[in-house]
């Protein structure tokens, strides 16, 4: 059985979609523990109803702490030995929880899943598919051999209870990098992977991502990173010291990891804004992040764009293979017109 843990702030916009993909689940087995963090808006009333009409349904409140504290309150305060996070404005796939607790029983040994995820905007309009994290076993022990970050896609994990417990839940430090963090200590104590199955529709919407904002992160990935092989070589890492570190380092140092924050900051914030259809600020936060990183920006376009084109080339070679029913749309756009 699951227990499902959502974080919500402020989300009345989504959240009963949200809830109403857990509802229609083709596995009933669960609890959902939608952890409210001192919403200003309708998210607990909307929670309420839901909740009068599903007994597997609870709303907890409490009082802006942050994501991290939010998690950790449904961790501590669910009954079932698996957590799935989902968060308040994402959309579940039907069969998600079938999906991963029907893989859980096939590998015990592994004890997180994640998944794929199709990104959408803000009215659910499709953007591009993500997976993140090993496939296998062999691509987890060399992810943990390497002492890279593992990364998976937040809204698509499971993972057990008495876990993410033992190795003290949610770290309120990490806040904006909460889910990787704990992967980084989950995965010290048993394997973690990843299903080609799309499992989580992961809505992107909101603001631009703050330069601030941008660099905490930066560096709490590179902490996790730096404290993967310090326990690799028997050591421990302090994230206090970490960043005294970083902040001592000479001024070159700190200009060229500015800069290249900066291009980041530019990039995902021109996802953004092209989720949001905002066209003329994504053109100009592209053009931004191509000049401070060129070379990793065009990387990155240009694995976008291929995709962009695989995924037209089968979709005119699917048109092609049902002549059918490509003259019918071709007689339909007619007619429209």
């Amino acid at each position: 059985m699951i227990s499902i843990v959502m974080p919500s702030y402020n989300s009345a916009a989504f959240i009963h979609e949200a809830v109403g993909s857990l509802i229609s689940q083709t596995y009933p087995h669960f609890e959902l523990l939608v952890c409210d963090d001192g919403s200003s808006d309708a998210t607990q009333k909307i929670v309420r109803d839901l909740a009068r009409r599903d007994g597997r349904i609870r709303l907890i409140v409490n009082q802006h702490g942050g994501v991290s504290r939010n998690c950790n309150v449904g961790l501590r305060a669910a009954k079932f030995p698996w957590i799935a996070r989902l968060d308040a404005d994402d959309v579940a796939a039907p069969d998600r929880l079938e999906t991963q607790i029907k893989a859980a029983e096939r590998h015990p040994e592994v004890i997180c899943w994640g998944g794929r995820a199709h990104l959408i905007n803000r009215q659910g309009r499709m953007l591009r598919g993500a997976q993140l994290g090993p496939v296998n076993e062999a691509e987890y022990r060399e992810l943990r051999r390497s002492g890279k970050v593992i990364y998976i896609l937040g809204p698509t994990v499971m993972y057990r209870r008495d876990d993410a417990l033992a190795v003290g839940g949610y770290d309120p430090r990490f806040d904006g990098a909460e889910d990787i963090e704990l992967l980084s200590r989950l995965a010290c104590r048993g394997s973690l992977r990843t299903l080609p199955d799309v499992l989580t529709l992961y809505r992107i919407h909101g603001q631009s991502v703050t330069a601030h904002r941008s660099a905490q992160q930066r560096h709490l990935f590179s902490f996790i990173e730096a404290r993967n092989h310090a326990w690799q070589s028997g050591g421990d890492l302090e994230l206090e010291q970490y960043l005294a570190e970083l902040a001592a380092r000479p001024a070159f140092e700190r200009l060229r990891d500015s800069i290249a924050g900066r291009g980041s900051q530019y990039y995902r914030n021109t996802s953004i804004h092209f989720a949001e259809r905002r066209l003329i600020s994504a053109l100009g936060t592209g053009a931004l992040a191509a000049l401070l990183q060129p070379l990793a920006t065009s990387h990155r376009f240009g694995r976008r764009v291929l995709r962009a084109i695989i995924r037209r080339i089968s979709s005119l070679r699917k048109s092609a293979a049902d002549p059918i029913g490509l003259a019918a749309g071709s007689e339909g756009d007619q007619h429209t017109g």
